[in-house]
């Protein structure tokens, strides 16, 4: 018994040949496995004896409010989430996972608030008797009553989003001084007259990065134009469409700041479909600074920031709540940087 009891997800790894971040994809049944892997870990877990449960209990056999840690934690993500569509949270998620393994956490579950949406899995997943709390990514001021939903049954802590009145802990980029930093530069190399492809009206993404907009106009004696600000729907086709707008407006802008990395590819895709160059023709910054950013041609400039250590910081303000060292609703900023890359030009 002492044997089985000291087997944990990196023994599995081993027997099975693999990382231990393969093993923690299959045990929570996740896709991008192939089925030999797959039978390869569940033999290993079978012939080792091991059981995520009682390990999860083990590696956090700690009291908090009065139960035994599981040592699980459960991931909710905004609705309609698509990996290949979402390049930025599937970043988010992929540094999730490398967080909880160093932390020795398990990620119990991952599904959207769609898929939530179903009362028996909601009953089943966000139960304080499988999992310790939950990080929700993405979620905003729109998703209100379903984090209060899974607040009133564990702690949780949203990451990468913001709701406005405090009813839950949020660690997120800086999207203010992120949109101020990335128009100032624009402002910097001569451009006046600049579009900005936002995303929907209301969304904390949205507000933040365009006061940051604001901001950085204003500062620089720059009169605010409504008809430069288009909606893109955080999408890339969205994107798209705003920009075929603002192309088309009497006075088009010289540079185009997207409030988003996915966005701004909507953008190249557009200004290159109506036979412009970037950054020649016009000047291109965006945010998030996704990998696929600096492999774009050319080179995205973008708003960056270390997702890992936002990610991390997320995790341990999650792990004080659970642990009773933090109960305030807190709305933590992280801090970001331009990349400069090759998208903008001076103006002549």
């Amino acid at each position: 018994m002492d044997k089985i009891m000291k087997i944990t997800i990196r023994d599995v790894a081993t027997d099975a040949g693999v990382s231990a971040k393969t093993v923690s994809r299959v045990l929570n049944n996740l896709p991008y496995v192939s089925a030999d892997v797959r039978n390869r870990v569940w033999e290993s877990v079978n012939k080792l004896g091991y059981t995520p449960d009682e390990a999860g209990k083990r590696l956090a056999s700690m009291k908090s409010g009065g139960r035994v840690r599981t040592g699980n934690i459960g991931c909710v993500l905004f609705p309609s989430y698509e990996k290949y569509s979402e390049p930025y949270t599937a970043e988010i998620l992929e540094e999730l996972g490398k967080v909880l393994l160093e932390m020795n956490l398990h990620q119990y579950f991952c599904y959207t608030l769609e898929e939530l949406a179903d009362p028996s899995l909601f009953t089943r997943m966000v139960n304080p008797n499988m999992v310790d709390g939950c990080v929700l990514i993405g979620l905003s001021n729109q998703h209100q009553q379903d984090i209060i939903k899974i607040k009133n049954k564990i702690d949780c802590i949203v990451l990468v989003g913001l709701v406005n009145d405090n009813c839950v802990t949020s660690v997120h980029p800086d999207g203010v001084l992120g949109g101020y930093l990335g128009v100032k530069h624009l402002i910097s190399l001569g451009h006046r007259r600049i579009g900005c492809v936002v995303g929907y009206s209301g969304h904390s993404d949205t507000e933040l990065r365009l006061t940051g907009y604001k901001k950085a106009l204003s500062e620089a004696g720059i009169e605010y134009d409504p008809k430069l600000v288009v909606g893109g729907k955080f999408s890339i086709e969205g994107a798209a469409e705003a920009t075929k707008l603002l192309l088309k407006l009497s006075v088009p802008p010289t540079a185009i700041y997207s409030v988003s990395d996915p966005m701004a590819i909507g953008v190249y895709k557009m200004v290159q479909e109506c036979g412009l160059r970037i950054p020649q023709d016009i000047s291109v910054v965006g945010f998030d600074d996704i990998k696929l950013a600096a492999h774009l041609f050319p080179g995205l400039t973008t708003v960056g920031m270390d997702k890992y250590e936002m990610v991390k910081m997320a995790v341990q303000v999650l792990l004080d709540q659970i642990d009773g060292k933090s109960k305030s609703n807190m709305q933590i900023t992280f801090p970001v940087k331009l990349v400069e890359r090759n998208s903008c030009r001076r103006l002549e």
